[in-house]
């Protein structure tokens, strides 16, 4: 493709002006809506690499700004003022261009009012439909060509339009034309068109439109409602705080990528005039405010001031306000709209649910799904590998949310899972906490939970948080899905009434899958169910996604090259080891404790430079940089695999050995595990570098298979079972207690 065109522009700074598509010379470019609903350039095959639309793309080329401007509190008479947004600037500036043989640029909505575009007027009649804000994207068209015919042929032109479109023409017309006015309003966002009509149907139940008005003042005065005067005769309406319309792009949900970073946001403009609402402008001088309406104009250039003062004769009022004053009431004047972090799923929801519905997704008051485990606890491992189960999840279009899970006592959990808890929180929303009592709360703003990876369904863990690993809290008729947990040691132990509710409420899951090998025996013979074993979540996530993370490091004080020791549990075994590597391939040490196991470190390992309080961005980044890796962690093997570095696993009999043996089973690397075994010598020597591309190629098969198992079960129908006996005699036992403490108080 052409190295010339505007298809090489970053889509994230595109405004969808569309200018490029005006001054193509042959017709190459067309501008045409994404999935989402937003304008954008694509570029045929008839291009000639003239280069044009790049040198009228305003996300390429500078802008000229017009210094800080004066600004006026304007009315038009009333019954302008009643037919118009606010103060009825634009009526009186575009009458005097019609007056004066000229013609006027406007936005209007088409005839079933699903769409908004730039038309021109040369009548009062053809002005009426241009008057009222309209709140959704509009197309500019032909327009930009059909104003410069207007003004070749020497007659005056008014053109208004949102402050992108108004450099938009600036850049296609390539110079300053003495009879043309530029007018752009103060825009907050321009938003999706195919949100809009999905809005716009939902509020309308589908009806036909006879008209459409955000800004009626026969309702709500001088406001922002929504009101749709229908075909069969009714009126429906809504007033600001009601219309979600308002919510979805006040909030950023369904705004355009470049609206985020809008180079127009401030007092400084490319127009010659700007409009608005004076906001608040009674604070000023309560005379500037008699409920109709009052506009903010802000007068440019010089050649605007020369019409501005032209002009007064027609206005009710006209009085000079300062700036600095108002512009603490137009946000966007000051800066862009931020762009919601949910935004995403309000787009990866909208077919399936409409406006409405995908605005819960949208605004973060909803959730596809609630995260629960240990993504919590002190540990690197885990954070991380909840940190890719997550973004796989987004990638599906899914918003997660992260469960926090309760002691049954209701006891504070250790220091360090604040560091855990404040590096997810970064990254993703986390519910607020509750304890056990009212874990129930969490089924009111999540459609479905999943269960993540990591050593949860042992009896150590039921007597310490009860059956919450189990989703006991979760209503039946919510999703249940088990995503790669684990049973830690390879066996379970536990007492029949634990082992016996545990499969009750497993009985409960729609889709269980295990960890290790060894956990799709244990459901089976213990539990009576089907699991399938995959392959830790923390490698499913694309390399990138910890890229970000290691990149954030800056200026890490570590040698050049170095072997990385990432122990939890050291001892002189290990540590001989570790010193043999070293010394075998040259490399200095750098040694990280586990985030519990900092006081065992220190005390029993006497190798290289210790880190302590190492942030989890931080563990990533020494991982990606080292020449070695020497581990006893399961995560810590995988973290080195995920980076294919040359490493060495300790297999940890202590928290379970099966989940090394996995891994090193699935990716070919069987001879990357030891166990120090009494008596046996460990010969570094052997352990030759890693051909990774064997196992790459492993890796993906297992993380596709992985990833269609989490998607085919967030496909299935979600299995709404009765309570069992252990299930009803679990919640009797609850209540139970509950009464015991209410007759205690």
């Amino acid at each position: 493709m052409s190295n010339k065109s505007v298809i090489n522009v970053d889509r994230s700074k595109c405004t969808g002006c569309g200018a490029c598509e005006n001054i193509c010379p042959v017709g190459a470019i067309t501008m045409e809506y994404d999935n989402d609903g937003f304008l954008y350039p694509t570029v045929g095959e008839n291009c000639i690499d003239c280069g044009k639309c790049m040198s009228s793309c305003q996300a390429v080329t500078p802008l000229q700004f017009h210094p800080v401007p004066k600004s006026y509190a304007v009315m038009a008479d009333d019954e302008i003022r009643k037919v118009s947004s606010s103060g009825g600037f634009f009526s009186i500036i575009a009458t005097y261009v019609l007056s004066q043989g000229g013609v006027v640029f406007g936005a209007v909505y088409s005839d079933d009012f699903k769409s908004v575009y730039i038309t021109e007027a040369e009548s009062i009649e053809q002005l009426n439909p241009m008057r009222g804000s309209k709140y959704v994207f509009c197309e500019t068209k032909d327009s930009y060509k059909r104003a410069k015919k207007a003004l070749d042929a020497g007659r005056l032109v008014l053109y208004t339009g949102t402050p992108c479109e108004i450099a938009g023409i600036r850049l296609f017309l390539g110079k300053e034309y003495e009879n043309l006015w530029l007018v752009d309003f103060i825009c907050h966002a321009a938003n999706s068109v195919k949100a809009y009509k999905s809005w716009l149907n939902e509020f309308t139940d589908g009806r036909a439109i006879k008209r459409l008005d955000f800004r009626d003042k026969n309702f709500f005065g001088w406001s922002t409602p929504a009101v749709a005067y229908l075909e069969d005769g009714t009126v429906v309406k809504q007033n600001y705080n009601d219309c979600f319309w308002y919510k979805g792009f006040l909030e950023g949900v369904i705004n355009r990528d470049n609206c985020s970073t809008c180079q127009f946001a401030r007092a400084e403009r490319v127009s010659d005039f700007t409009m608005g609402d004076a906001w608040q402008v009674g604070r000023i001088n309560t005379n500037l405010n008699d409920g109709i309406g009052t506009s903010l104009i802000l007068v440019n250039s010089e050649k605007a001031k020369k019409l501005y003062d032209l002009l007064k004769d027609s206005m009710k009022l006209s009085e000079e306000i300062p700036l600095e004053e108002i512009r603490k009431y137009n946000g966007n004047l000051n800066w862009p709209q931020k762009q919601s972090p949910a935004r995403k799923f309000f787009f990866s929801h909208l077919d399936k649910h409409g406006y409405h519905k995908s605005l819960w997704y949208g605004r973060g008051m909803r959730w596809d799904f609630g995260l629960v485990g240990w993504w919590f606890a002190s540990n690197y491992g885990s954070a991380l590998t909840y940190y890719a189960l997550a973004k796989t999840l987004e990638n599906m279009g899914k918003a997660p949310i992260f469960i926090p899970i309760p002691k049954l006592d209701n006891s504070p959990w250790d220091s360090g899972t604040k560091v855990v808890e404040d590096f997810i929180g970064r990254y993703f929303r986390i519910a607020r906490k509750r304890d056990v009592e009212h874990m129930k709360e969490y089924n009111h703003f999540c459609d479905g939970f999943i269960l993540g990876s990591d050593q949860m369904w042992t009896e150590s863990t039921t007597k310490l948080v009860g059956y919450s690993f189990f989703l006991d809290f979760v209503d039946l008729d919510k999703k249940k899905i088990a995503c790669a947990p684990s049973f830690g040691a390879g066996r379970y132990t536990g007492d029949i009434t634990i082992r016996n509710t545990s499969r009750d409420y497993l009985k409960r899951f729609d889709a269980v899958s295990v960890r290790e090998e060894s956990g799709v025996q244990i459901c089976k013979d213990i539990f009576g169910i089907e699991a399938k074993q995959i392959i830790d979540p923390i490698f499913w996530a694309d390399i990138e996604e910890f890229d970000k993370l290691a990149d954030s490091v800056k200026n890490y004080d570590v040698p050049d090259k170095y072997m990385l020791c990432y122990i939890l549990d050291p001892d002189d075994k290990k540590l001989e080891v570790a010193k043999q590597i070293a010394k075998e391939r040259n490399l200095e040490v750098v040694t990280i404790p586990g985030m519990r196991e900092v006081d065992a470190v220190r005390a029993n390992w006497n190798l290289g430079r210790i880190l302590e309080k190492v942030s989890i961005e931080e563990f990533v980044y020494l991982i990606k940089n080292c020449q070695f890796l020497f581990t006893d962690s399961h995560h810590g093997v995988c973290m080195g695999i995920k980076y294919n570095k040359n490493y060495i696993a300790v297999g940890n009999k202590l928290r379970g050995i099966d989940r090394f043996f996995t891994v090193a089973n699935l990716l070919g690397l069987q001879d990357r595990v030891i166990t120090l075994e009494a008596g046996k010598k460990v010969d570094v020597s052997e352990f030759i570098d890693i051909d990774y591309e064997y196992t790459n190629k492993l890796m993906e098969e297992n993380v596709a298979t992985g990833i269609k198992w989490l998607s085919d079960a967030i496909q299935k129908n979600t299995t709404c079972s009765e309570e069992t006996v252990y299930t009803l005699l679990r919640r009797i036992e609850m209540l139970e207690q509950k009464l015991h403490e209410i007759e205690n108080k």
